[in-house]
């Protein structure tokens, strides 16, 4: 199960949109409507695949790593999306500028503390 408890994910994946810094990353912008769904997935997959979320999506034992998580999400959104090598640069700044917008939107619903 690819779940988070409390995350609902398209509230995740809009408020993730309006508040990206796109700057980094601009000609995706106008794949916002595929990609940030497929990035939320993404982290909430590697979540699971570090042992930070149990089965049941709850806080478990496992070690955070931002670059393996990255890696990671990396790794799907090319598998999902197969771009051109050019865009597969473009990835890693999108999801650069997509972990901290994660954060803050876990910390505006109150999943996240500082």
């Amino acid at each position: 199960m690819n779940e988070m408890e409390g995350l609902d994910k398209a509230e995740a994946a809009a408020y993730i949109v309006k508040h990206l810094e796109w700057k980094r990353c601009p000609k995706l912008k106008e794949q916002a409507a595929f990609l940030v769904p497929a990035l939320v997935e993404g982290q909430v997959g590697y979540l699971h695949a570090c042992g930070a979320l149990d089965e049941a999506g709850n806080t478990g034992d496992g070690e955070y790593d931002e670059d393996e998580a990255v890696e990671f999400i990396l790794n799907r959104l090319t598998e999902a999306f197969q771009p051109e090598d050019d865009t597969a640069v473009l990835y890693c700044a999108l999801i650069d500028a997509f972990l901290p917008a994660f954060d803050d939107y876990l910390v505006t619903v109150g999943l996240l503390e500082w």
